[in-house]
């Protein structure tokens, strides 16, 4: 990677930005969706949880902090948010919905600025840098995620946090997305390789922390069962059970519409990759993409096959494609000489 130019813009500017952007999309998908619980079985599972009602999916019934945090805020500014309530919102709890869209798209808006920082990371110019992030956040998977009551918006940051932290050799960040990681979603433990690998710190201190984290999610889980009178081994069953998925899923990728949920990612803007014919700019892409970002796609690769839902899964790479996008970008304006 070639050392980024300094950034013209403040991280506050561009965390607004993000902000700004996605902020109507995900409400008027907040305010429309059909919150059919039976239908969509992972609202229904976070919005137990955020009710505390702990008796829910054996995979998801770990993941807290996201329905917590919206429990919390529903208990502190829920007279509040009820005033707002429109004549005709779909959802079962517009408080607590409204609690969810609150702390998803804070979550995806420091998504935003964190892509910003790894396209920069990479090479790319700030405004290069911003045209990937547009990319990222005018995707309908972004509006999903902010918008619903889900956890995957903090997935999607730490995720991106641990490339940035790889790609920019900050310990305290890696420190940070290894020890929430496996808190918003138990498969970070699919990146322990790519942490061993390229992560800037000795392998036995990658080692201890990813040894606390884990010793602390299991004691959660551990007590969680044990509280609520739950069989632990069912969710191991469970999670086990994914691998049945890979057969549906590989039919579904290689398919048009698996191709049409993988160009939906990024949209229109992914028209852009075509300029990868040229020999020139794949020769450009690959000087500035470093081993792990090539590992990390195959990691979600990974996590979508074992997932029924592909496409929310693939989205996980977004903030690869807005880097890659953000090259492109600074590809043609070296071509042109624009400053």
């Amino acid at each position: 990677m070639t050392k980024s130019e300094p950034g013209t813009f403040s991280p506050w500017i561009i965390f607004l930005f993000s902000y700004a952007v996605l902020f109507g999309p995900a409400f008027a998908l907040f305010s429309e969706y059909a919150y059919d619980l039976k239908a969509n079985p992972d609202i229904a599972t976070y919005l137990g949880l955020a009710e505390f009602d702990f008796e829910q999916s054996p995979v998801r019934r770990y993941r807290v902090l996201i329905p917590f945090l919206a429990a919390a805020l529903d208990t502190v500014c829920g007279g509040l948010f009820e005033r707002l309530t429109p004549y005709t919102f779909p959802g079962p709890d517009f408080s607590l919905c409204f609690s969810f869209f609150v702390v998803n798209s804070l979550l995806m808006a420091a998504f935003g600025w964190t892509v910003y920082r790894l396209a920069q990371a990479y090479g790319a110019r700030p405004l290069a840098a911003a045209v990937g992030l547009l990319a990222v956040l005018t995707s309908r998977w972004t509006a999903y995620l902010a918008g619903l009551p889900l956890v995957d918006s903090l997935y999607a940051l730490v995720l991106a946090t641990t490339l940035l932290s790889i790609a920019t050799r900050n310990h305290r960040l890696l420190i940070a997305s290894m020890l929430i990681g496996p808190w918003a979603k138990e498969s970070y433990f699919f990146m322990v390789p790519l942490l061993f690998i390229y992560a800037p710190m000795r392998w036995y201190r990658i080692a201890g922390w990813l040894a606390l984290s884990g010793l602390l999610v299991f004691s959660f889980r551990f007590g969680y069962d044990w509280y609520n009178q739950l069989d632990p081994g069912e969710s191991l069953s469970d999670d086990l059970a994914h691998v049945q998925s890979i057969r549906m899923s590989l039919g579904r990728l290689f398919s048009f519409h698996g191709l049409y949920e993988v160009v939906s990612i990024v949209g229109v803007w992914g028209l852009l990759f075509l300029l990868l014919l040229k020999n020139n700019v794949r020769a450009f892409v690959r000087k500035h993409s470093p081993g792990f970002s090539w590992l990390f796609v195959g990691i979600i690769l990974l996590h979508a096959l074992l997932s029924t839902e592909l496409a929310r899964m693939l989205y996980l790479l977004s903030p690869l494609l807005a880097v890659w996008i953000a090259l492109l970008i600074e590809q043609w304006r070296t071509k042109l000489k624009l400053r």
